[in-house]
């Protein structure tokens, strides 16, 4: 990518669309580009300041009197040490001060730099956030570079509280400008009144996404539908959303299965926690994207714009923006068409069939918990009854925990039955939470047992280039061959088995819904070639967004 502008750049023209102008600045070398620019800059008004820890009081008094954040700057070393006592004033009086600090990019510390101090971490009580910004090469570079100054600049702005903005400095001196990038967003926060942003809804396609979530309430439950009938616009989202109301669009489906959904939403209601559907990315790719969330914290999705924060209830949003007056759209009824055209092909004995199944025979008011990646990815391609609630460890996504969780949930609610989806080597890793004495009748876990990691050989790219060998350490194939019988019945389960679809469809309604006087472990034994051709043929509708979809979300894991 070629670009003339470098991160300081975009650090200032984002102080001036928040409109942020005293500056008290401390002299020095690292922040002398800075300072060079906003001097010469009449939308900011400067003060020279020699000692830093004078300078962030100073920065105090003239943001208690102007009501407005203040930024205070300085050079590297030991600088920016002078500023704690100011900055814990800031932090307990909520007084908004922008701490910048410079840094050399040639200096760490491996290389015995002189003037290098480590501003990675800091005291807790200095600050509310702190980011570090990266040097500018490449398109991510400078969407993330302009999403952190966004997340400290909003915090101070509009919530006055002092954060810090570590910053690479720039020497290149010849490159002083008075211009500055366009190629930028500003986040807007509101917190009542917003009634005159209901103009961005209307002769538009947008939507209302929904990440991992707690229960809806009734209430809330009916105030997002009536606000996605009123505009007739999908909810996006999957089965951790807890969302059963209308409007509803399982993405998986929606961006798998269907060959032709090619109009994404061009605006994004964003609520709800970490999603684990990778597939979420493809309905942020076009969006700019509206965020609410009654504790006012800056978080976005899938590197876009976020341009609104609504520090509100979710039922306060959506009830206040119902559409009363508007011409409603038809993006809900076409998308809606398409997905009623989905036709399930027949499958393999893979982790798509025992979802199918499950989804089908699953009692009413039960749990399920799944395990990650291929679990939730496969149970998102089908409906289940709107009693069910489902969790899934998305906060840190990892191996670890699924079967303890499950166990968790099981033990406090011994009148539901609480099932679980996990594969062998997430089971394996955390197998001993079976052997607690408090386990009741009520549990019942699906082991998918493909002998490894099976995700990893769902990787197109992995899969072209190293294939088998894959199993050798990517996928840990191999491992625990004999399958978890033994471990099961010493530890007082029921224990069922699948080697063949007839032997898993025979027994699925009976692991569902038979009475059983002990927890049940259903293991289904699947293999590489089933599991592959099976998603394969989940996703045949749409076979290149399949490769550039999981390509895309190893590159988001790698990361």
């Amino acid at each position: 990518m070629k670009n003339n502008f470098n991160t300081v750049h975009y650090l200032i023209a984002l102080l001036k669309a928040y409109g942020i102008k005293n500056i008290v600045s401390s002299p020095g070398t690292q922040n002398s580009f800075f300072n060079a620019t906003v001097q010469e800059d009449k939308d900011f008004r400067c003060f020279s300041v020699i000692d830093e820890r004078s300078a962030a009081y100073v920065a105090t008094g003239i943001s208690f009197e102007t009501k407005q954040p203040t930024v205070i700057t300085c050079t590297g070393a030991t600088a920016a040490r002078n500023y704690m006592s100011a900055l814990t004033e800031a932090y307990y009086r909520r007084v908004p001060i922008i701490a910048i600090t410079f840094f050399d990019i040639n200096c760490n510390k491996f290389n015995l730099s002189p003037q290098y101090t480590d501003r990675s971490v800091s005291q807790n009580d200095i600050k509310y956030l702190s980011v570090e910004l990266p040097m500018i090469n490449t398109m991510i570079e400078e969407i993330n570079c302009v999403t952190f100054i966004n997340a400290a600049l909003s915090q101070a702005f509009y919530l006055n509280k002092p954060v810090h903005i570590n910053c690479p400095a720039n020497l290149d001196f010849g490159n002083l400008r008075k211009d500055l990038p366009i190629n930028i967003w500003k986040t807007d926060y509101y917190s009542k009144d917003f009634d005159d942003v209901v103009k961005e809804l209307e002769n538009t396609d947008f939507a209302v996404f929904i990440g991992s979530h707690e229960r809806f309430s009734k209430e809330e439950e009916i105030a997002i539908s009536e606000f996605a009938e009123s505009w007739n616009i999908p909810v996006f989202c999957d089965h951790t959303s807890q969302y059963h109301g209308s409007n509803k669009i399982l993405i998986s489906k929606a961006f798998a299965m269907v060959r032709n959904l090619r109009n994404k939403p061009k605006l994004l209601i964003d609520i709800g926690k970490i999603s684990g559907e990778y597939i979420y990315t493809n309905v942020f790719k076009e969006a700019r994207v509206w965020r609410v969330s009654s504790d006012g914290i800056y978080a976005g999705r899938s590197s876009r714009p976020l341009t609104k924060i609504f520090a509100c209830t979710e039922k306060y949003f959506f009830e206040k923006l119902k559409n009363t007056k508007c011409k409603k759209s038809d993006y809900y009824t076409k998308i809606e068409e398409s997905i009623k055209n989905i036709k399930y092909p027949e499958l393999p004995l893979c982790t798509a069939l025992v979802c199918q199944n499950l989804a089908k025979f699953m009692p009413k008011n039960s749990s399920l918990h799944l395990a990650i990646l291929n679990s939730l990815r496969n149970m998102n391609f089908f409906d289940l009854d709107s009693s069910i609630s489902v969790n899934c460890n998305v906060g840190g996504f990892g191996i670890d925990g699924a079967v303890s969780t499950l166990v968790g949930q099981s033990l406090v609610n011994p009148d539901k039955k609480c099932f679980g989806v996990i594969g062998d080597l997430a089971f394996f890793y955390d197998m001993n939470a079976i052997g607690q004495r408090e386990i009741k009748n009520n549990l019942r876990i699906i082991i998918v047992n493909n002998h490894k990691g099976i995700e990893m050989r769902l990787n197109s790219e992995l899969e072209k280039y190293v294939s088998d060998k894959s199993d050798i350490l990517i996928t840990a194939g191999g491992h625990n061959n004999g399958g978890a019988m033994g471990w099961a019945k010493s530890c007082g389960f029921e224990y069922l088995q699948a080697k063949t679809t007839d032997e898993f469809v025979n027994q699925i309604d009976s692991f569902c819904n038979g009475s059983f006087d002990k927890p049940v472990l259903f293991e289904v034994f699947t293999s590489t070639k089933d599991e592959q051709d099976g998603l394969h043929l989940m996703w045949k509708y749409n076979r290149d967004k399949f490769e550039e979809g999981l390509i895309k979300c190893y590159k988001t894991v790698v990361k």
